[in-house]
């Protein structure tokens, strides 16, 4: 408890963030868009996924959300493709929440609009539903 208690104070006085950018600008990193977010380019179309059912969030298929990016643009699909920086999946839910029909599971930013359908449908089959609640496993593999 002592330990979550130091990250969340870190976070909160701002200190974890200004560590933060002293690690980008040791390795040589830009701070322009760290400071300035809104430099970043966006994507054209940004698409809420939305959930037909309810429960809750069981599992979610990595590989699938991986392939959906990359096939996006987020990631190469042959060694010479170009990657679209503005391309990827905005997971909206996480394992063990409740969703409820009509939630927003996640959104599918890309450029390219003949790939909103299959990735909107594929990203939905991704989300596997409990109606009971989840007992979501600790991400701490060890204690010292």
């Amino acid at each position: 408890m002592q330990n979550e208690k130091t990250i969340i104070d870190a976070i909160r006085s701002g200190r974890a963030y200004e560590k933060f950018k002293e690690m980008v600008r040791t390795q040589y990193g830009s701070l322009e868009y760290i400071d300035n977010v809104e430099k970043f380019p966006v994507a054209k179309n940004i698409i809420p996924v939305y959930s037909t059912d309810g429960g809750f969030v069981q599992r979610i298929d990595a590989d699938v959300v991986g392939s959906i990016a990359r096939y996006l643009g987020a990631g190469r699909m042959e060694n010479n493709s170009e990657i679209n920086r503005t391309a990827g999946i905005e997971l909206k839910k996480k394992m063990g929440d409740e969703v409820k029909s009509g939630d927003i599971l996640a959104y599918i930013h890309t450029d390219d609009d003949t790939k909103v359908m299959g990735a909107t449908q594929n990203l939905k089959e991704a989300f596997q539903l409990s109606p009971k609640q989840v007992a979501v496993k600790s991400k701490v593999l060890e204690v010292i």
